[in-house]
């Protein structure tokens, strides 16, 4: 029981030594170093979900997660791609945001439902 309790919390936080190590050395990739770190961030985050006691392993549902994984990931590259200019159609101009904070955030509920999509499959 005392390992369990040890494993709750030094785990969380040897996760954000290495992350405050590896973070930085994605800063120079621009737009997408924000979209790499946001799924580095929600891998992390569901990875930490079994430590809290969150086992369950079997989701009769999870299959459905690749629905909006896929469709926020497609709005992410769409956002990377307006953003360096190579591809922009104006249909699609609301998708657009110079905000690293919004690719962030985005990026880290990609990499938290990837995760999760493996964990709960069938």
């Amino acid at each position: 029981m005392f390992l369990r309790k040890l494993t709750v919390m030094v785990v969380p936080l040897a996760l954000a030594w290495v992350l405050s190590l590896v973070l930085p050395l994605m800063s120079s990739w621009g737009f997408w170093s924000n979209a790499a770190k946001g799924v580095v961030l929600g891998a992390g985050l569901a990875l930490l979900l079994p430590l809290s006691g969150a086992t369950r392993r079997r989701e009769p549902f999870a299959v459905l997660l690749w629905v909006p994984t896929v469709l926020l990931t497609a709005t992410v590259v769409y956002q990377g791609l307006a953003a360096e200019g190579q591809w922009a159609l104006p249909l699609l101009r609301v998708l657009e945001t110079q905000s690293g904070q919004t690719v962030l955030v985005e990026s880290t509920i990609v990499g938290f439902m990837l995760v999760q999509l493996f964990r709960t499959r069938k």
